[in-house]
């Protein structure tokens, strides 16, 4: 891929949207970009086959394990489901894999706690040969819980209709439920005949609800299926965050005061309907009128703002820079380094989104 397709791929990624804030004297500019996988698989990897391998060993067993931990077979596979599910989908909003989803199920670690042994190689060529796919990711093991504890508590209550109404103190019960997930991931490369990567990740989220009865607190609060779905979820995207550059939102601040320097705000305007060259062209201007080392450094960090959305960082860093260098303006300095980590991932997604030649 040639850097001018790789700059105009960026480009087409980077998102932008200006919204206000309460702060009379700033806007704040939403940025899209994207951001490095957590490890770079081989660029030779470009189809990527799912695999559930949560199906029981033994029904029998994973019944009797079901009632033992207070879940039942199917709401774990909904779980599991839902999991897998979301690394999809996630992974579809990169550009980094093609995903085909196998149909079937592979027995491995229902209410595991530990990997299962690994598939036989034999196995991931027939996958991928099958799939016609370079590589196979196997959701290997899955477990979930959802706790619920309770306790007294005094809750409001509203009394009373129209103008009578009021608001008094009763006794209650207040709930809270903890829902668990455990997922292991395998990568495996039958290129290199190796496990590429294996991963676990331990999921938690709480939810409480809060009424007079316990029957009406459980009532309002959410279910273990969809709870245990919900941190599923969140299992599922943490990994796809592993193997694929995702996108990432960044918040910038962009000044339009002081009134003294018109310039400032002119530009500020101009931006906030996308003419960003334009803006750039009034901020500069506004240099020229500056009466203050505040005004200054508020027209550089602008400058560096209006570079980075027209994605030449270089010059984006520089003035993030002359902010702090030529005007004293300490947020300068650390939008600066910001730059420079930002270019550095693009050059480690650049080198992630590469496609294989061989």
């Amino acid at each position: 891929m040639n850097c001018t397709l790789l700059k105009t791929k960026f480009f087409s990624l980077l998102l932008l949207t200006v919204s206000m804030l309460l702060n009379s004297c700033s806007k704040t500019v939403t940025l899209n970009r994207m951001v490095p996988a957590e490890i770079s698989v081989p660029t030779y990897v470009q189809r990527l086959l799912l695999v559930d391998r949560t199906a029981p060993q033994r029904e029998g067993i994973a019944i009797l394990e079901g009632i033992l931990s207070g879940e039942a077979p199917f709401e774990v596979k909904n779980a599991a489901e839902a999991t897998l599910t979301t690394v999809q989908q996630e992974l579809n909003t990169s550009p980094r894999y093609e995903v085909i989803r196998a149909r079937e199920r592979l027995r491995g670690g229902l209410f595991a706690q530990t990997f299962p042994a690994p598939l036989m190689w034999e196995q991931i060529d027939g996958l991928c040969s099958e799939y016609g796919v370079d590589a196979v990711l196997v959701l290997e093991k899955f477990s979930s819980d959802f706790v619920i504890t309770d306790k007294k508590k005094m809750i409001k209550k509203t009394v009373g209709t129209g103008k009578d109404a009021k608001e008094i103190e009763v006794q209650g019960i207040y709930l809270e439920g903890l829902a668990a997930v455990s997922a292991g991931f395998r990568l495996y490369d039958p290129q290199t005949r190796n496990i590429f990567d294996q991963a676990n990740y331990d999921k938690t989220n709480l939810w409480s609800a809060e009424a007079e009865t316990r029957t009406q607190a459980v009532a309002l609060l959410i279910d273990k299926v969809r709870a245990t779905q919900y941190v599923g979820r969140m299992a599922g995207a943490s990994y796809a965050h592993r193997i694929a550059p995702m996108h990432v939102t960044i918040n910038r601040t962009m000044y339009d005061k002081p009134k003294s320097n018109p310039a400032l705000a002119k530009g500020s305007r101009l931006a906030q309907v996308g003419q960003w060259e334009e803006a750039l062209d009034s901020w500069h201007q506004g240099l020229n009128q500056i009466n203050d080392r505040k005004t200054g450094g508020r027209l550089c960090h602008n400058i560096a703002l209006a570079y980075e959305v027209l994605n030449d960082l270089e010059d984006a860093r520089i003035w993030a820079g002359r902010a702090f260098t030529d005007y004293g303006f300490k947020k300068g300095r650390s939008y600066a380094q910001e730059i420079s980590v930002i270019m550095r991932q693009e050059e480690i997604v650049r080198e992630q989104l590469a496609r294989d030649t061989n």
